[in-house]
């Protein structure tokens, strides 16, 4: 029975990641109709892991659950993309504020490692991994602050914003900007700076807002 159940979660864990990714890719669009039959022929598998992945994703607002019409992957809207931006600026400006506070030597290597992964990312034209090295770097930000219940609302509805990157392509002279913005925010923390710090990450989840409006 563990065995049966452990293989269970592995095929919705491996389910509800390649969604994710197909989100994040841009491959199933915003206000899409996400059907159980279709997705499961999608992804070779039987519709009990596809309902449980849908009921994940619905229960982080990445889809609602529509009476007679099943899935549909939420639509990002101006407003959307505004709003959870400033909510990001809010609750990133708590984390680093706490993080800059805490932070030891070795968490801070870790996030200057980070930020030049991030940015040797930068270079290379994959833009997976340069979301997946950006993610990182700011979820250990978050580690470091340790506060689960900001760190979660943080990730609310943003893969959907990745995929809308995804969508109207940063340019060369964005993704410069976001390596120079996380360079500042490492120097901050370094210097134990916390004011300073609070404004990078403000700069940082501003400059995200609007250049993402303007490309809609």
């Amino acid at each position: 029975m563990v065995t049966s159940n452990r293989m269970s979660e592995t095929i919705s864990e491996r389910l509800l990641a390649a969604i994710r990714r197909d989100i994040v890719l841009g491959d199933l669009a915003p206000g899409s109709r996400l059907r159980v039959d279709e997705l499961s022929k999608r992804y070779g598998t039987s519709h009990i892991p596809v309902r449980e992945a849908l009921l994940q994703l619905a229960g982080e607002r990445l889809v609602r659950l529509e009476p007679h019409k099943g899935a549909v992957l939420r639509t990002v809207t101006p407003k959307f993309v505004a709003d959870i931006h400033d909510t990001r600026a809010a609750i990133e400006s708590l984390l680093i504020r706490r993080a800059t506070e805490k932070i030891t030597s070795a968490e801070l290597e870790d996030l200057e490692r980070l930020c030049e992964a991030h940015a040797a990312a930068a270079t290379t034209g994959n833009d997976i991994t340069l979301s997946e090295t950006n993610k990182a770097f700011h979820r250990h930000i978050a580690q470091v602050a340790d506060n689960p219940e900001a760190s979660y609302i943080l990730d609310q509805g943003w893969d959907l914003v990745i995929s809308l990157r995804h969508r109207f392509a940063q340019t060369p002279e964005r993704i410069a900007d976001i390596v120079r913005q996380h360079r500042s925010i490492v120097a901050a923390v370094r210097a134990r700076d916390i004011d300073q710090a609070v404004r990078a990450v403000q700069e940082h989840c501003d400059s995200a807002r609007d250049d993402l409006l303007a490309r809609m």
